[in-house]
């Protein structure tokens, strides 16, 4: 019996969200099947999962509490893989089922979003939050209970930017109250936060559709009463659960996850390592980022003790992953961009809760600096916007002090900070006497 529905048939969504409904039914938790439409009009995966009978496999690769993962999940939870564009009225069918319960959604970043051009009588030829507007109003139209939305593209409040663009369609194609009304108090539109690294498709026997990825996965859910009722998976011990508010979770992961890669990679890559899992293993470096991230950033976020730890420990288990071979020169794309993201942010909260200045993350801006400081005369790529790239190709007199009061990089002059560009300029300095490992060392001996 189909239960959810899902629009994306993509690597991501196949390793993450069937991994969990497949679970769910193997554990007797739930019993439900999936059908599967694409977002676009490609159907190259959609045909190949039919030419296997809406069947494929799922490797898990990785690092999991303390011990080496390598295993391979059989998925058989996909009933029917339905084609968009072609197999509109099936789709219309299967989303006006008495049955359906949750639509899943991966349309990527770009894909939740309100398109003035749109016509109700063009669709499925229309943007995704078009489609599932029109596809409602026949569910609406047929007298069926409301649906649980679980949209996945990785924009802040994801359910309820899919919410606003769905009333907006109905009111721009004058639709009626009635129909803004189930909308509003009929269905359940979830801010969720996703978190696995899927690495793509995997060989497998005959598997045309088999994917790999790592088997940490984790899936934070605003959720109300009526949502909660109908998502089996957060029984699960997988790392899939209900919350208040996916914002300290967001946070969680941009400043530990993503931050402890931009903190340590360019000066990794300075060092000599080219990739996570070296820099990981060695024991400086180790050091060095258990200083970073336990002694400032996880000291910046709200949330409790126990549990950020231990998302702390998952995140320096998923570096050390002996099936992925991570570049640093590939995360050190946007370095700049990524740096204000990731780890100023955590450099700021310190400084504000504490009155001082973070030791590890003021190294990781020198070390930022001296990547990409000359870069055109180094024996590696910088990849950057060109106005990153422009700015360090002219001339400075003190390039700490400029990099630093560049508000177009930081939307602050950061020299106002008391303390920063002294802690700052001063890591620098040793990094360009003594070199970057030496440099290190004496920081961890502070």
């Amino acid at each position: 019996m189909i239960k959810i529905l899902q629009f994306g048939e993509g690597n991501f969504l196949r390793a993450f969200a069937e991994h969990y409904i497949q679970t769910a039914n193997e554990n007797g938790i739930y019993d439900g099947k999936v059908a599967i439409c694409q977002p676009r009009k490609n159907t190259k995966v959609i045909n190949a999962l039919k030419e296997q009978g809406c069947r494929y496999n799922i490797l898990l690769k990785g690092r999991l509490n303390g011990e080496i993962v390598n295993e391979v999940k059989s998925v058989n939870c996909v009933e029917e893989c339905i084609d968009t564009v072609g197999e509109y009225e099936k789709l219309k069918r299967v989303f006006c089922l008495d049955s359906l319960e949750i639509v899943i959604s991966n349309t990527t970043e770009a894909g939740i979003c309100f398109i003035d051009t749109d016509k109700m009588s063009e669709s499925p030829n229309v943007s995704f939050p078009a489609k599932v507007t029109a596809l409602l109003y026949e569910r609406f139209k047929q007298g069926k209970k409301g649906l649980v939305f679980l949209p996945v593209e990785l924009i802040e409040n994801n359910g309820d930017e899919l919410k606003k663009c769905i009333i907006k369609y109905a009111k721009f194609w004058n639709l009626e109250n009635e129909y803004i009304n189930y909308i509003n108090n009929e269905c359940s539109f979830c801010n969720t936060l996703v978190d696995r690294i899927v690495t793509g498709k995997a060989e497998y026997k005959d598997d045309e559709c088999a994917v790999a990825c790592e088997p940490y996965s984790s899936w934070i859910i605003e959720a109300d009463e009526r949502a909660q009722s109908v998502i089996a998976f957060c029984k699960l011990n997988m790392g899939a659960k209900f919350a208040e508010s996916v914002l300290p979770y967001r946070e969680r992961k941009v400043k530990i996850l993503n931050g402890v890669h931009t903190m340590s990679v360019l000066a990794g890559y300075n060092a000599g390592f080219k990739i996570v899992r070296d820099m990981i293993n060695d024991k400086a470096f180790k050091a060095y980022i258990d200083k970073g991230l336990n002694e400032e950033i996880l000291k910046t976020i709200d949330l409790d003790e126990n549990e950020l730890k231990a998302f702390a420990n998952s995140v320096i288990e998923r570096f050390n992953n002996p099936f992925i071979d991570h570049k640093l020169l590939d995360i050190s794309l946007n370095s700049v961009a990524k740096f204000k993201a990731r780890c100023l942010c955590s450099l700021l909260d310190y400084y504000n809760k504490f009155g001082k200045i973070a030791s590890v993350l003021s190294f990781s801006f020198a070390a930022l600096i001296n990547f990409y400081e000359n870069f055109e005369n180094k024996d590696y790529p910088v990849n950057d916007v060109e106005s990153v790239l422009y700015f360090f190709k002219s001339k400075h007199n003190d390039i700490v002090f400029d990099v630093l009061a560049n508000v177009g990089f930081w939307g602050e002059d950061l020299t106002k900070i008391d303390g920063l560009y002294k802690k700052v300029k001063a890591y620098f300095d040793d990094i360009k006497s003594l070199g970057i490992s030496t440099a290190m060392e004496k920081l961890l001996d502070e």
